[in-house]
């Protein structure tokens, strides 16, 4: 089968035609225009690391003797560092934070969630503190500890990973020091005159999934669950269409909430002036707009295609950005209206913005600071160019922690929640689980690898659980709305939702789950680790699987050297830059597999990666004998 009978979001495609009638140069026009790769994709063997060179398009060796192979293990290595470094970055951002409240310097936020508190702080092996501020101290130096650290496995890596894993990493020489540490000598291990030993690189990559695991993903998570709250179950709507034309429009753009949660509290107290109108309309973007729409139930406007296209409306006064995704084009988007953009941290500085640096020591005082810019650049909007799509947003129900995962199915099976979910893997009511995450590209017709590989998934009874763009996708083609009638769902799969829908007293629940933005992959391994625990059996014996079917950005690299690590067999839907090695394509597509558990796998069809995900699944079912 092929994309014929698939419909794009006609949102998007409309603000895709307004913006080139206005001569906006988007995502999709730039693809075209330099899209180069190719199945052998030569430039891939292209090495720049010393001044000999550049070596361009290496058929055997370069000017030093490295090998094609090795060059490509090289780039790779280099690729899943600078992913590892951006979640690093999130962490030591955040981790900051909590010191400082814990410390008073920083007063604009405190903790909210003390269940979650006191469970980092036993799970990190701490003891003695006094008060709540005492443990975000310890909490957070011991974060710190982590990142700096020059010896000794990080205590984050104790606390949430499980036992068979860490004995296997250290027994294959990947268990990690400190995240600096480790960053440091994987460039250290590129270098010039350095690791030229393929296979040995490549372990280095799998070495930099736990980095960032375990010094980025995991503490940005807890520390965010800590002072912004846990994620509880919400309803909210999702795409273009959430923007408003009769009010003030503000975009909340990147991937570190804490700015957002600044700028919410200051719209709060705006709208709740009946002397104040128009009216303030938040929306949230990219990752920022999954934590601001998990914990907060903001709206979500768009994801990292459509941020152009948000600009594109007219509507926008101000968008606000911090870190991560945000994409340049937006600037010169901008440019055709009173849009301001501002930038807030000192690492992510976009040219032709305003830069208002983010101090969360002034919180308050800059999330006022930003929503007057916005009421007063109102003034400045030609409504004569604003334009809205006329449809109706979707319906997204989110919310879903793995505390809150857990609370649902405790309603099915009072007082053994992993068991009500076991038991409907035993006798096939669940086929299994995939983790479907990662970003959208303009690659295909807009959404169709997502949502078609989610389609047939659920179709055939595999529970789907989501992080990052690609649930905002999801949502557009409703497959994150409650649907008592659960179309395109599994007949058995179905049967389970609703068990658990009406056990927890609502009409449906919907027919995916999606556990929060890209930081947030850290709640899958919670449910792996779980699951694994209950049934006594290692993580890669678990009927699961993991897809990133329109991957981008390189922190999506070593989420894949992770999950791979953790022994889950991971489908990726574009080649990465190693084709032009079949080493390298072997060892990272079987090889690895006889050492972690987990492999990863090539496919662009979304038709042929469900079939291939539900063969694996099959095939651990049939090793567990269920």
């Amino acid at each position: 089968m092929g994309k014929e009978g698939f419909v794009a979001d006609p949102a998007t495609m409309e603000m895709r035609k307004r913006a080139k009638e206005l001569g906006i140069r988007t995502v999709w026009h730039r693809y075209k225009e330099n899209h180069a790769r190719s199945k052998d994709a030569p430039f891939q063997a292209t090495c720049t690391t010393c001044q000999q060179g550049p070596c361009v398009d290496v058929r055997r060796t370069g000017v030093c003797g490295m090998s094609r192979d090795v060059i490509i293990a090289k780039n790779l290595v280099s690729e899943t560092t600078i992913g590892a470094a951006a979640h690093v970055g999130h962490a030591r951002r955040v981790t900051a934070i909590m010191k400082g409240v814990g410390e008073g310097s920083i007063k604009g936020y405190s903790v909210k969630d003390t269940e979650r508190l006191n469970e980092v702080y036993d799970g990190l092996g701490l003891d003695g503190a006094k008060s709540d501020n005492e443990k975000l101290v310890e909490i957070a130096e011991t974060i710190q500890d982590d990142i700096s650290k020059l010896n000794g496995a990080p205590k984050m890596l104790q606390f949430r990973s499980l036992e068979e894993r860490k004995k296997l990493w250290e027994e294959k020489g990947i268990l990690i020091d400190g995240g600096c540490t480790e960053i440091m000598e994987a460039m250290n291990r590129i270098a010039m005159g350095m690791d030229h030993d393929m296979e040995n690189l490549l372990l280095g990559a799998c070495r930099l999934g736990l980095v960032d695991a375990y010094c980025g993903m995991h503490p940005a998570t807890l520390i965010q669950d800590i002072l912004l709250g846990v994620p509880a179950i919400t309803k909210v709507k999702t795409n273009i269409t959430v923007l408003n034309a009769d009010r003030i429009n503000i975009v909340l753009h990147g991937h570190k909430p804490f700015l957002s949660d600044a700028v919410i509290t200051a719209v709060e107290e705006y709208n709740s002036d009946p002397k104040n109108e128009p009216k303030i309309n938040l929306v949230g973007m990219c990752c920022t707009g999954m934590e601001v729409l998990m914990r907060k139930g903001i709206n979500f406007a768009g994801d990292i295609l459509q941020q152009e296209l948000v600009i594109a409306t007219g509507a926008v006064e101000l968008a606000v950005v911090e870190i991560q995704c945000t994409q340049p084009a937006i600037v010169d988007a901008a440019a055709h209206f009173h849009t301001k953009i501002v930038t807030t941290d000192p690492m992510a500085k976009m040219e032709g913005t305003t830069y208002i640096e983010f101090m969360p020591e002034r919180a308050e005082e800059i999330g006022r600071q930003l929503v007057k810019m916005a009421v007063e650049n109102r003034a400045n909007r030609d409504q004569s160019k604003v334009y809205i799509p006329d449809y109706e947003p979707s319906e997204m129900l989110a919310g879903f922690s793995t505390r809150q995962l857990v609370a649902c199915l405790d309603k099915a099976k009072p007082g053994d929640p992993l068991g009500a979910l076991v038991d409907n893997i035993k006798n096939g009511n669940i086929r299994g689980v995939a983790a479907v995450i990662g970003c959208v590209t303009p690659r295909d017709d807009y959404g169709y690898r997502t949502v078609t590989l989610i389609k047939e998934l659920i179709k055939n009874d595999v529970l789907v659980l989501l992080t990052g763009c690609v649930a905002t996708i999801a949502s557009y083609w409703d497959l994150l709305k409650p649907d008592p009638t659960y179309p395109g769902v599994g007949r058995n799969l179905a049967a389970v939702m609703n068990a658990i829908a009406k056990a927890n007293g609502v009409e449906a629940v919907p027919p995916c789950i999606f556990m929060g933005a890209c930081v947030d992959n850290s709640r899958l391994e919670e449910v792996l680790n779980a699951t694994a625990s209950y049934l006594g059996v290692r993580i890669d014996q678990l009927p699961v699987a993991g897809s990133a079917p329109e991957y981008i950005a390189e922190k999506a690299v070593p989420i894949g050297f992770w999950t791979v690590a953790l022994g889950v067999f991971t489908h990726i839907g574009d080649q990465p830059n190693v084709a032009a090695s079949e080493r390298a394509v072997k060892w990272l597509t079987e090889d690895v597999e006889k050492i972690f558990g987990g492999k990863f796998y090539v496919e662009a069809d979304p038709y042929k990666s469900a079939e291939k995900i539900i063969e694996v699944i099959e095939e651990k079912r049939r090793a567990l004998g269920i």
